[in-house]
């Protein structure tokens, strides 16, 4: 794509077909590791550490995405286009 979306419902279409399975994965697994930590340690993140691991986490993820020569704008790119960036 040469420009980005105009609507964030337009480009969570667009890119369902590749993040929305990878950041399901990555939410569901920040929680699961959340909670064998206050089950197992007694150690809780705050919300706000929470977030931003989950989002370095995709981050990391979209980072490693070959990029499609036809494509002008990466899966990373798309995500700091529409997320506010944690870090």
């Amino acid at each position: 794509i040469s420009s980005p979306p105009a609507h964030l419902q337009a480009a969570v279409l667009m890119s369902s077909q590749f993040q929305d399975p990878y950041s399901s994965q990555v939410i569901i697994y920040g929680l699961w590791r959340e909670r064998n930590a206050r089950i197992f340690r007694n150690v809780s993140l705050p919300p706000p550490a929470f977030f931003k691991l989950v989002d370095r986490s995709l981050r990391d993820r979209l980072l490693s995405f070959p990029r499609d020569p036809s494509q002008a704008h990466s899966l990373l790119e798309l995500y700091f286009w529409f997320v506010d960036p944690f870090s």
